[in-house]
């Protein structure tokens, strides 16, 4: 058993994240499950159905039960950002202890009807909603929001659903009176990236994190000397390696929904929480700006409605 926790790499750098750090064990099993191996998929299965039992069998009897080898009970939990075993059973005996016991996520299954089709999607994106609150850094937060209001422009770039979220963005960031480009075509992205000044943000919205475009403006902005941040949903992502700063927001893939689109919803209220912030450090004069905006707007409805 030595031998086998001296070859298996403690994730450090998992644990540094002092957001990650203080999340509950279900909320880190959503946050890592697009990276989950098929055995670790049958540990988080035994775990959903025999919670209260894994709090009192030893970790070999776990293995056996979970029809995997030890190695892969100590990968699991070092990747969920544990170090030991007891940690994690500890863990485990918080989370039953402080909330109802709840699925650690539900598959929408083809003989679901459709009362339970409605109940799970509902369940999915509230449970992404409450993640986040645990999840979001705070530092990172801040900082953003710093960068946005003193910036001389604001890029922010995403492509496909992401797009539609980057949308979003310069929405609500225009009424306030900043100035914002959004970019969903990855030539005029990078062409933007290419003459940005200094003094210029890009902010990237990018689920997988891994969007060859995205990352590739975002070096392009760094090497202008921009500032960059992103919204995505992994963790380890290249995109995280690469930001200033990046918020998480935590979904789990599923057969018949995909996660992009939980994400989507949990990134449109981190964007809400930026919008709101920002109005609130900008001051009397983002209210300003955002009646104007709701005045001018006015002309474009029908009026005799």
């Amino acid at each position: 058993m030595e031998k086998i926790f001296s070859e298996i790499k403690f994730d450090e750098d998992y644990l540094r994240n002092a957001e990650v750090d203080s999340l509950p064990l279900f909320s880190r099993i959503r946050l890592q499950s697009n990276r989950l191996t098929p055995a670790q998929e049958r540990i988080v299965r035994y775990l959903q159905e025999h919670a209260q039992e894994v709090l009192t069998i030893p970790i070999n009897e776990l293995a056996d039960r979970c029809q995997v080898g030890d190695a892969t009970v100590i990968r699991f939990y070092r990747l969920l950002g544990y170090e030991n075993y007891p940690m994690f059973r500890i863990a485990l005996t918080k989370e039953l202890s402080e909330s109802e016991i709840r699925p650690i996520y539900e598959e929408v299954e083809i003989q679901d009807q459709l009362p339970d089709v409605i109940r799970k999607v509902i369940d999915s994106s509230l449970q992404g909603i409450s993640d986040l609150e645990k999840q979001i850094s705070l530092p990172a937060l801040e900082d953003i929001i710093r960068h946005l209001k003193d910036s001389s422009h604001i890029h922010v770039i995403g492509l496909g659903a992401s797009g539609v979220v980057a949308q979003d963005v310069m929405h609500k960031l225009m009424r306030l009176g900043l100035k914002i480009n959004v970019y969903t075509d990855s030539h005029l992205m990078t062409i933007a990236a290419s003459v940005a000044h200094q003094d210029e943000i890009f902010f990237a919205i990018c689920h997988s994190g891994e969007t060859t475009d995205i990352l590739r403006t975002l070096e392009l902005a760094k090497k202008q000397g921009c500032y960059t941040c992103a919204v995505t949903s992994s963790i380890k992502s290249s995109i995280t390696h690469m930001v200033d700063a990046y918020l998480l927001s935590c979904t789990r893939e599923t057969k018949m929904r995909s996660d992009a689109m939980i994400s989507r919803i949990v990134q449109l209220v981190v964007i809400d929480i930026l919008y709101v912030r920002l109005a609130l450090e900008i001051g009397d004069a983002a209210m300003e700006r955002v009646n104007k905006s709701r005045m001018a707007l006015k002309a474009c409805r029908n009026p005799s409605r």
